[in-house]
């Protein structure tokens, strides 16, 4: 979702595919070099450092996707001479959302990783598509691959939840 300047044959067959279909989806087609908007209540820059952190009802904006949060520090290179330093990490804590128009995602932090193009969502994560949803402890989403790896709670024995609505029959239909 974020860039460097900061997605049936049987019922059990859909089971199987539709967590790494949901997550991917969040991110899919997402065009990661669209500028980014970002909104906060206060900004503290430690040049030095490298850091630019915002703090406040964070509201980071890309194209159709929306990230909040509480915090957001963004790492930037620090070389002399370079009139636009890239980024090179974006981590946002507490409450942290990423929603587009269909889906979202909840968790207690995120971390982007510009260069390994490599979104991870940790904490309680929710993920909710529709009427369905997938819950768990950590999400790590590949941009490059589209590689979706979903871990378990540990307050669920260490397991992924997932809960799918199954379309229900239409009048006429003889399945």
């Amino acid at each position: 979702m974020i860039s460097k300047t900061l997605k049936t044959v049987a019922v059990s067959a859909m089971l199987l595919a539709a967590p790494g279909a949901m997550a991917q989806s969040v991110l899919k087609n997402h065009d990661t070099y669209q500028p980014l908007d970002i909104s906060a209540e206060r900004l503290e820059m430690k040049q030095r450092e490298g850091r630019a952190i915002f703090q406040g009802s964070v509201n980071v904006k890309q194209g159709g996707m929306t990230l909040t949060s509480d915090t957001l520090t963004v790492f930037y290179e620090t070389e002399s001479g370079i009139k636009n330093p890239s980024i090179d990490r974006l981590d946002a804590q507490g409450h942290v959302t990423l929603t587009s128009s269909s889906e979202s995602l909840a968790g207690d932090w995120a971390v982007y990783d510009v260069d390994r193009r490599l979104v991870t969502i940790g904490g309680n994560v929710v993920f909710t598509q529709g009427e369905n949803s997938l819950r768990g402890e950590r999400l790590e989403f590949d941009l490059v691959s589209g590689l979706a790896k979903l871990d378990g709670e540990a307050s669920n024995e260490g397991r992924v939840r997932g809960t799918f609505n199954v379309p229900t029959k239409k009048d006429g239909d003889k399945n």
